[in-house]
């Protein structure tokens, strides 16, 4: 056993809390769960964290990747789910650089 859990997987029971929180905060969306190297590894801050995106039935996703450490998964909120997709996502043109 290692000394420390700061690197570790998350359990199926945190999965499915965290998957029932996003669920309710996004009835309307499916949950595509992915990990470090799904959606890039080297923008994960860490090896096991994982992250999820909100996807129509028709298959276009209505959020960025949203990343959460396997420590904080059992403690997400409907809010904090709605924030962090809020935050990500925009129907604004963004800026182009000169």
């Amino acid at each position: 056993m290692k000394g420390s859990d700061s690197n570790r997987k998350a359990t199926k029971d945190e999965m499915a809390f965290a998957t029932q929180v996003v669920q309710e905060a996004f009835p309307e969306y499916e949950i595509v769960w992915g990990s470090h190297g799904d959606y890039g590894g080297h923008r994960a801050p860490r090896d096991h964290t994982l992250a999820f995106r909100l996807r129509d039935k028709r298959g276009k996703y209505h959020s960025n990747v949203i990343w959460v450490s396997p420590e904080w998964l059992s403690s997400i909120t409907v809010g904090w789910v709605k924030k962090m997709v809020g935050r990500g996502t925009s129907n604004k043109a963004r800026s182009r650089r000169k």
